[in-house]
């Protein structure tokens, strides 16, 4: 997440979204009065504090966002985000949380069935991202099809719909940010120079290094059951199609 004074625009991250890779691109650009949470290496490490503090995050939705600065922050900047394809994204988020237990294993020496017991307060406390309820629902599962269907997931920030992250809190349910579609980059770049002011160039960033499964490679229910869990983002961010 970005709050920019300097050029009054916010950036909203939603997992898995290609946000890494803009953040990183506007880092050396911020003023010293603009907020950035994760992303950066400097945003990450003042990331906690603000999430303990303040309830901000890396991933604050709009509603979040409004509830804590104020909806006039809001409503007066320019706020936008990008959006990805459902499946494409899911994918995405079941690899980087294979990535991230399997290196932790690698790290142990241990097997994948050894990672749960072995979770300490002290290893958590070192690699948060053990904690996640994702995590929890990758371990708990031998197969993507699993995965998606783990109760886990329902309190994970990651499997949250996008839409939801782009309300507004006193609007009625409407999109409150512009967004971009991470399959139509780079089209609309001329648009996100203007809003932002900054010529910048955005690299792919933060992929995962396990590629356990591929969107071409869903099967048929899992897309039904995907469509049906996402239909608010196919619907209003043209995926449907």
């Amino acid at each position: 997440m970005i709050i920019c004074h300097s050029r009054k625009f916010i950036f909203v991250h939603i997992h898995k979204t290609g946000g890494t890779s803009f953040e990183r691109a506007l880092d050396p650009h911020l003023a010293w009065n603009d907020l950035i949470l994760g992303g950066s290496s400097f945003g990450e490490r003042i990331q906690q504090p603000y999430a303990k503090k303040y309830g901000l995050n890396k991933h604050s939705t709009v509603s979040e966002i409004e509830a804590i600065c104020g909806e006039n922050l809001v409503n007066c900047y320019h706020t936008f985000s990008f959006v990805r394809d459902p499946l494409s994204r899911i994918c995405s988020l079941y690899n980087s949380v294979a990535t991230i237990v399997h290196k932790w294993a690698g790290n142990q020496g241990i097997n994948l069935n050894e990672v749960e017991q072995r979770i300490t307060l002290r290893a958590a406390k070192k690699t948060p991202a053990l904690q996640w309820s994702s995590t929890k629902a990758f371990l708990h599962s031998a197969s993507f099809s699993e995965f998606i269907r783990q109760k886990a997931l329902a309190n994970a920030p990651g499997f949250r719909s996008q839409v939801s992250c782009l309300i507004g809190g006193s609007n009625g349910g409407l999109l409150k940010a512009k967004y971009f579609r991470l399959e139509d980059f780079p089209n609309w770049m001329d648009e996100l120079i203007a809003i932002t002011g900054l010529e910048i160039s955005i690299s792919r960033e933060n992929q995962s290094d396990l590629r356990l499964q591929d969107a071409a490679a869903v099967n048929d229910d899992d897309r039904s059951y995907i469509r049906y869990l996402f239909r608010d983002d196919y619907e209003t961010f043209g995926y449907g199609s």
